[in-house]
């Protein structure tokens, strides 16, 4: 049993050190991702100029996703996210100063262009060190210890935000930012990095926007499943938007928390998702991810509904830690399922492509959940994006995937009672 275990900790070896790496970031980027809405509410005092600021942010990586993409396939993985990092860490910096809407639209901009640079090598880093045969459980180790940041970014910034300002989280998330470039030099050097680079050889194509186009439709003839794995990944990202855009809000403005109890409730949401992405993604590996995958987001529709209509507090901190445990039980099986469709010599240029589904869905959940918002009087109102996008993915997720994992089932097992 110890041997065992020994020998998937050094299968999984490299997963761990990317993993170790993005947690750093990450952290920085979930302090960056609960105050910016926040922040943009205090100077704006309005539920739609939150969704458009958030949104802009994510605008501005859909534009680049594909050149990213392609730089990652040609100059290295560890290049560029070492860059996009010590960018990132000065964008912070400037964030601190910001105090008009106009320069804040910008600084947005700015930041989701770069933060792509870091996005797509860190997910393509796990990607090419994950076993084959490990693919979920693989993700399910990454977004393990990835999640740890997303848990203690909010719960730091809340406290920060009612104990000091809003504003001094950006000096956080600039100095956390710098920390990850020091990590990312000290694990990532010498022959490891190098032997790394070898594989990246893809696509020929020159970095342009227009290539978005072209590569989408490489992507789509990649494999039947591309096309509704593209659609379920928008949808589960409605939610991921909403779920930092507006919770802390509909707690601060709604129910009257505290931006310290608003930063521990999604703080919670993030720990209920870290301790059941790994167990999920084993169980993915084991029965099925097509299965759990549907039930996910079948969960995240009844969960969130729920958290729509709700008038207590109590309810509505339960309806939304069902969400965020739905959450555990789509992102293993989109990522792991993408892994088995791409091949490894264009996996940055289609992970890019893909990544666009991402950001579809933080576009359209801030955007649509702040206008509901506005036009309804209530940040609650925002969960209606939620719901609707939840019942699409199901139905779209039952259809297709079901009918074709039964109809392999039945082979198998007519294939088994030949063999008697």
């Amino acid at each position: 049993m110890t041997q065992r275990l020994f020998g998937k900790a050094q299968a999984l070896a490299g997963v761990f050190k990317a993993s170790v790496l993005s947690f750093v970031a990450i952290f920085a980027f979930a302090i960056y991702d609960f105050i910016l809405p926040i922040f943009t509410e205090d100077q704006s005092g309005s539920f739609a100029l939150v969704g458009i600021i958030v949104s802009l942010v994510y605008v501005a990586s859909l534009l680049a996703e594909v050149p990213v993409g392609l730089a990652v396939d040609r100059y290295g993985r560890i290049k560029v996210i070492l860059i996009a990092m010590s960018l990132l860490s000065a964008l912070g910096v400037a964030y601190y100063f910001v105090n008009n809407i106009i320069f804040l639209a910008m600084l947005s901009l700015v930041t989701g262009t770069i933060a792509v640079a870091f996005w797509v090598p860190s997910t393509v880093l796990v990607r090419d060190f994950s076993p084959r045969k490990m693919l979920s459980q693989s993700q399910g180790v990454y977004l393990t210890i990835t999640q740890l940041g997303w848990i203690a970014g909010p719960i730091l910034a809340g406290i920060v935000s009612e104990t000091i300002s809003d504003k001094h989280n950006f000096f956080i998330f600039a100095g956390l930012m710098f920390a990850a470039v020091i990590a990312g030099l000290i694990i990532f050097r010498g022959k490891e990095a190098k032997e790394f680079h070898k594989i990246e050889k893809g696509h020929k194509h020159k970095a342009r926007i227009s290539l978005l186009i072209t590569t989408f439709e490489e992507y789509i003839k990649l494999h039947k499943h591309a096309m509704p794995l593209y659609l379920l990944s928008f949808f589960a990202y409605v939610w991921i938007a909403l779920e930092w855009s507006f919770i802390a809000l509909i707690g601060i403005e709604r129910f009257g928390f505290s931006e310290t109890l608003a930063g521990l409730l999604v703080g919670t949401m993030m720990i209920i998702e870290g301790l059941l992405y790994f167990t999920s993604g084993y169980l993915m590996d084991k029965i099925g991810t097509k299965y759990i995958l549907t039930a996910g987001f079948l969960l995240l529709f009844a969960s969130s509904y729920f958290a729509f209509l709700v008038a207590s507090p109590a309810a509505f901190i339960l309806a939304v830690l069902l969400a965020a445990g739905a959450t555990s039980w789509i992102l293993p099986g989109t990522e792991s399922l993408l892994t088995k469709i791409v091949p490894a010599n264009i996996m940055g240029e289609m992970s890019s492509v893909f990544d666009t589904s991402k950001d579809f869905g933080l576009i359209a959940g801030p955007l649509v959940g702040g206008l509901l918002a506005s036009f309804m009087g209530s940040p609650q109102a925002s969960l209606i994006a939620v719901f609707v996008a939840a019942a699409a993915a199901t139905v779209l997720a039952g259809y297709v995937f079901w009918p074709e994992q039964k109809a392999g089932r039945l082979k198998l097992f007519k294939k088994n009672h030949s063999l008697k």
